[in-house]
């Protein structure tokens, strides 16, 4: 059980091509989230893993927001791998799809208001209702597709500013979520502002989880190439050397300086 507080706890980072990633873990996420929810200041979380800061290598303002974010954590075992090869940072993978029952089982205890903006339409109704029923009392206020189909976007911020809620998750992909809750932060005033991918799909079943052995054996790439080979073999059979290589040159650069 997390005991609330009022005082945050420092967070280490390490710069891994040019993002501050947090050294920390599920737990310490948790933790951090439900220090932030109960206090008035505007937090900011996002995910990276090895395509994300890929894209943010050669997108400035992508790589700007992320820098701009309260705690940027590992999504894959390629950064953890990162983290402690560049700066001896000991962080966990932390995907949506380990974190969310944790999450929910905590959210029901300290009676949080969650609001879900995320996936194609349908997506996060159908998402938002399997963890109702898997966690009676989840106080899920509002919700509406990523891509405003269901409802306006002005709808939703005027939804959001209605129903106050302490968390919102916002999943539209990377890097447009991340720009988008940079461009309305101002405007949504909920604690904690969380973007989390394509998360609810999982949730829904629309996406399969990785098997567990694969998961354990870090081929967690190997088995998206399998299920969406022709969407996904860019981003794993070309991006993922690059990362390598990127990795390893701003190794090298480091043991120059």
């Amino acid at each position: 059980m997390i005991s609330e507080q009022t005082a945050d706890t420092p967070i280490i980072t390490v710069d891994v091509l040019g993002v501050h990633v947090a050294c920390v873990g599920t737990p310490q996420i948790l933790h951090q989230v439900t220090i932030w929810a109960h206090q008035h200041d505007l937090r900011t979380i996002f995910y990276v893993n090895a395509h994300c800061l890929n894209v943010a290598y050669t997108h400035a303002r992508y790589q700007q927001v992320l820098n701009q974010a309260d705690l940027v954590y590992p999504d894959g075992i390629s950064v953890v791998w990162a983290g402690r090869l560049l700066g001896g940072c000991r962080m966990q993978k932390a995907t949506g799809a380990d974190w969310i029952a944790p999450f929910c089982a905590l959210a029901v205890q300290q009676q949080w208001r969650l609001y879900v903006l995320a996936g194609k339409p349908g997506i996060a109704r159908q998402a938002c209702s399997r963890l109702m029923q898997q966690w009676p009392g989840l106080n899920i206020v509002g919700m509406c597709d990523g891509f405003f189909h269901e409802k306006t976007e002005q709808e939703v911020l005027d939804d959001i500013r209605r129903t106050h809620p302490h968390v919102l998750f916002v999943g539209m992909g990377i890097p447009r979520q991340e720009i988008w809750l940079a461009s309305h932060r101002h405007h949504i005033k909920t604690p904690v502002c969380w973007a989390v991918g394509a998360l609810f799909d999982y949730v829904a079943g629309v996406e399969p989880r990785v098997p567990t052995w694969m998961n354990q054996l870090a081929l967690e790439w190997l088995w998206r190439l399998i299920v969406d080979p022709t969407g996904k073999w860019r981003r794993y059979l070309i991006g993922n050397p690059l990362f390598v290589a990127r990795i390893w040159h701003q190794k090298q650069l480091s043991r120059r300086h």
